[in-house]
């Protein structure tokens, strides 16, 4: 294939994907292209996307490529997926992830050391959250597990490598402002999707129970209840609980 077509293969390619695409894995599936004509592709659509001034970018992260929304469009994405939302890492969860990142490969047991608490359910969190995994056993006695960062763990927190990791005693601070960022953004799509509900739908009146009037209050509605049975009874009519004129009271039930 020639240089136009390759693009729009690896275009189609990165669009398609749900995770980073590495330059071999692309390399792998448009077929034999040399590695330095790969990499100029991808950095000229790299300037295209920015040239063009694009709602998305294409950007180097967990070691490969990955088109994604610009931050400031960020809000609008989240909101269409709202009810697939992940829920946010706990503090405890976050000093556990920066440990096991700057110590790994490490057992749950030195965390626990660390951080002076047991580390079992979080480190169960983050191993469903696909943060850390299990990359080995420790030659300790009864071989405890070894845990180490997922390529998810950057491609969650936007990174290329674990070389771009902020120095250790920034690490926590780095990952709770992530954190924090996505609380903000979710917290903004709240309240902008209540000031357009009230825009265009108006504040929402409670609906009354039991037939009752709005502007009626409840102990009116019992007096009206009550004369209602009253007059009944003096027409002779059966009233609520009571039996009418032409049938006898019912016997009581046994109980079940």
């Amino acid at each position: 294939m020639d240089r136009a077509e390759a693009k729009h293969v690896i275009e189609a390619l990165l669009f398609a994907t749900d995770v980073p695409l590495s330059l071999p894995k692309i390399r792998s599936l448009i077929g034999n292209v040399d590695s330095k004509i790969l990499r100029q592709l991808v950095a000229e659509l790299q300037l295209e996307y920015e040239r063009d001034e694009h709602s998305f970018a294409l950007v180097e992260v967990a070691g490969g490529y990955q088109i994604y929304t610009k931050p400031e469009y960020a809000k609008w994405v989240q909101e269409l997926f709202r009810g697939k939302r992940t829920a946010k890492l706990t503090a405890a969860a976050l000093e556990s992830l920066a440990i096991v990142a700057y110590k790994q490969p490490l057992i749950k047991s030195d965390i626990e050391v660390i951080r002076g608490v047991n580390v079992e359910g979080v480190m169960a969190t983050l191993l469903e959250r696909n943060l850390v995994q299990v990359v080995g056993r420790d030659p300790r006695p009864g071989r405890p597990l070894l845990y180490g960062t997922t390529p998810e763990f950057l491609r969650y927190f936007g990174l290329s490598s674990l070389s771009d990791l902020p120095r250790i005693e920034e690490l926590e601070e780095y990952l709770k402002s992530k954190e924090a960022e996505r609380e903000r953004l979710d917290a903004e799509i709240d309240q902008e999707l209540k000031q357009y509900q009230a825009q265009h739908y108006g504040s929402q009146e409670e609906v009354p129970f039991s037939g009752q009037q709005p502007d009626q209050p409840a102990e009116d509605e019992a007096a009206e209840d009550e004369a209602i049975e009253d007059e009944a009874a003096e027409d002779g009519e059966a009233g609520p609980g009571q039996p009418g004129p032409d049938l006898p009271a019912a016997d009581p039930q046994p109980e079940q």
